[in-house]
């Protein structure tokens, strides 16, 4: 094997270790939203456990990064590429942190027994999850389209949380939704919509692995 095809192997190797991480997070933001609605606590705390594996895949990750750093001294595209996946990986982690988050808030409101569904919180998952998958498979197949249409998905997010806002709002006036439950399903918004901008993150370090430049 020569030099460039053991590098390129490598390479690979850091991109499907990247999509693994992502498919962990998408996979805990889910669950966790279930876990919310449910009031589903034991289903709560093993997102809030299966975070440390998140971290674990963050860890591991950088380290190859270093490691292929010393030892290819990659240069020009192939540094942009390593240098995206270290920005990437931080982003990836933090959506895992929001996955934990909103399942913590289920724990906090356990004994809660008057849930107020409102159907645009499954549509901003829905959304943030497509957004994560879109911004990875932009970056496994360098294709800056794909990244720049996650970007502008993230109005849709946002336009789901102001709706949100606006209908808790209308819910307390109506006196049709517990406050402490409000509290904590605005909190739950509001992680989605962070989630949302990691996404939009990845997508401008996709971007910057491509073209060697980084949205302002």
């Amino acid at each position: 094997m020569t030099n460039r095809t053991q590098f390129d192997y490598e390479l690979e190797e850091l991109k499907l270790s990247l999509i693994k991480m992502g498919d962990l997070v998408i996979k805990n933001i889910h669950l966790s939203l279930k876990s919310f609605i449910e009031m589903n606590s034991d289903l709560a705390n093993k997102i809030i456990k299966d975070d440390k594996i998140v971290n674990q895949f963050e860890y591991d990750i950088e380290k190859d990064c270093m490691r292929i750093i010393l030892k290819e001294q990659p240069v020009a595209r192939d540094l942009r590429l390593i240098t995206s996946v270290l920005k990437m990986i931080t982003d990836l982690e933090r959506i895992g942190d929001h996955a934990a988050d909103i399942s913590k808030l289920t724990v906090f409101m356990e004994k809660n027994n008057k849930p107020y569904l409102v159907p645009q919180v499954n549509k901003m998952v829905d959304e943030s999850e497509k957004m994560i998958k879109m911004a990875l498979e932009s970056f496994v197949n360098q294709d800056q389209n794909i990244a720049l249409k996650v970007i502008d998905n993230d109005d849709i997010v946002d336009d789901y949380f102001t709706e949100i806002q606006h209908l808790v709002a209308e819910a307390i006036r109506q006196d049709n939704i517990d406050a402490d439950y409000a509290i904590y399903l605005m909190m739950a918004a509001k992680y989605l919509e962070r989630i949302g901008d990691h996404a939009v993150n990845i997508a401008e370090w996709v971007i910057f692995s491509i073209v060697g430049h980084h949205r302002n």
